[in-house]
């Protein structure tokens, strides 16, 4: 049995961690018994047919030095979020990370399992307005989407993905806005440009613009009955 100790009421029993979450690079797990999960990097037994020969080199030259490791990133970068961002906004994210190492996976970050109220796993926004049929709270998302876009934005967070915007239920009809995967440097080809805010902000709003267009035309475009009889709403199948 391979186990990690982090703190004192925290231990990571490798062969018994539970699966909830696959990325290109990285896999998510469940901490049994504990209110937290972990995410590792793909280790080569687990990489699929999809897994391209240059996210095999990235994944290789990540999981166990530290500098490429988008894990060591995410915790930094959440320290310096606490800080900075003002409650509401930091409530987004997860409540701890915390880096944690591994000799067979290399390093990884333990972080607070974010569910929803009946355990169930949380889903991104597109999932959620895809599958519900009530424009009502497809309105609610979209709007709840870009309010939290215009913060990040505005605290120059930098958050390049928005589809890994999540939906957590917290009660019958009612929800948060979630971000679990947020890779702060990016892919950027100089470095350091995710240390300048207006650079970081510009490229934010630029991407959330692009996605919020792309869910207003998908889930909320007029019914046939609006506009003078429009296209119906057209549902991505």
């Amino acid at each position: 049995m391979s186990e990690l100790e982090l703190e004192p009421d925290i231990t990571i029993d490798e062969d018994h961690l539970e699966r909830i979450g696959d990325g290109s690079r990285r896999c998510c797990f469940r901490i049994p018994g504990q209110p937290f999960c972990v995410k590792f990097y793909r280790t080569p037994a687990e990489y699929t047919k999809k897994t391209r020969r240059s996210v095999r080199t990235s994944i290789f030259f990540s999981r166990f030095c530290l500098w490429f490791n988008v894990n060591y990133h995410e915790a930094c970068y959440h320290a310096r979020l606490r800080k900075r961002l003002p409650p509401d906004l930091f409530a987004a994210f997860p409540e701890q990370m915390r880096m944690v190492f591994s000799r067979k996976r290399g390093w990884g970050v333990i972080e607070s399992l974010i569910e929803n109220a009946d355990g169930s796993a949380i889903r991104p926004v597109a999932v959620e307005m895809r599958e519900t049929e009530d424009r009502a709270l497809r309105e609610r998302l979209y709007q709840a989407m870009a309010k939290l876009f215009d913060q990040l934005a505005e605290h120059s967070v930098c958050f390049y993905d928005p589809p890994n915007t999540m939906v957590q239920w917290t009660g019958p009809n009612e929800f948060r806005l979630r971000i679990v995967d947020f890779e702060p440097m990016g892919r950027a080809l100089i470095p350091g440009l995710s240390l300048i805010p207006i650079y970081v902000r510009y490229k934010v709003r630029r991407r959330c613009t692009r996605y919020l267009k792309r869910m207003r035309e998908s889930y909320l475009a007029p019914l046939p009955d609006e506009d003078g009889g429009a296209a119906a709403l057209c549902l991505e199948k």
